[in-house]
């Protein structure tokens, strides 16, 4: 599997992050979901998409849903209802909801680009990387991330014990049910306690903060990253080329405009650059 240099893969997604968020032309966006799905299938990601698919439609759906009951923009009338009760009257238009189905659709692309991310680069080498320019601040954020999970962990376990002692947690008093919890909060706060002392004496033993921190291990830049390079300058410089001309860029309101040739063009040039690194990735 195709594994990137950290900071290859920080300026790729963010370029990408960008990209999506920036241009307003629903082919363009369509066009980078196509792209980003297909490399995250490529990258044998499909369960993890399918897990934020899932949390997005519900997302998707509420922006949907309240910007056709908010927005009242709009010259194409597609539904008006009568006056309602405290809501008033329901205009849905045609333009609100081509915004808001554009809108759903960066929302897929952002959610994705996150997950490319984490597809593209080895989770050690990510951390080694940042552990360099920040590693105070890198071993916090991989120490709270662990903790929370241990913690978790140490929940279940003394519920479970609690449970076979007896302890009902199905209560449906509110004072019982969280005098059943007390007990717990305990526990899990003195094995805490204890649990910062180990960490702590790890610390000291292997002498950190005495000296400048040493690395086990060297992330190179690869010739695949130097590709990368030169695909993401060119990407750049096509998108400031094309916000300055005002390409990938359409009004929704008050009347949504059509497409032009010219926007169709350079999204194909730009579709072609993005289908290389697909080709990379793929072969």
């Amino acid at each position: 599997m195709i594994k990137l240099h950290p900071l290859t893969s920080i300026l790729f997604v963010t370029t990408l992050f960008f990209i999506s968020l920036t241009y307003s032309h629903p082919l363009y966006i369509i066009s980078i979901l196509i792209y980003l799905v297909l490399n995250i299938v490529i990258l044998g990601e499909k369960e993890r998409f399918k897990n934020v698919s899932r949390y997005g439609f519900y997302m998707a759906v509420s922006i949907i849903v309240i910007n056709l009951l908010v927005s009242k923009s709009g010259r194409t009338i597609i539904y008006r209802s009568s006056k309602l009760p405290i809501i008033g009257k329901i205009k849905i238009t045609y333009e609100s909801l081509a915004y808001s189905s554009n809108m759903v659709l960066k929302l897929f692309c952002i959610l994705i680009v996150f997950i490319l991310y984490d597809a593209l680069t080895d989770r050690d080498e990510m951390f080694s990387f940042f552990s360099r320019y920040a590693h105070k601040l890198t071993l916090t954020l991989s120490m709270t991330t662990n903790i929370i999970y241990r913690l978790k962990l140490e929940i279940i376990r003394v519920k479970d014990v609690m449970i076979l002692r007896g302890v009902d947690f199905e209560e449906k008093n509110i004072f019982r049910k969280v005098k059943s919890y007390y007990p717990i909060l305990k526990v899990v706060l003195i094995s805490s306690l204890e649990g910062s002392l180990d960490r702590a004496e790890a610390l000291y033993s292997r002498g950190y903060g005495k000296k400048n921190r040493t690395i086990y291990s060297k992330n190179e830049v690869k010739t695949i990253d130097y590709i990368f390079y030169g695909i993401n300058l060119v990407l750049l410089i096509l998108f400031v080329y094309g916000l300055s001309e005002g390409y990938g860029m359409v009004t929704f309101y008050p009347t949504f405009k059509g497409f032009n040739l010219k926007d169709i063009l350079f999204l194909g040039i730009i579709d072609i650059i993005l289908m290389f690194t697909t080709v990379i990735t793929w072969r």
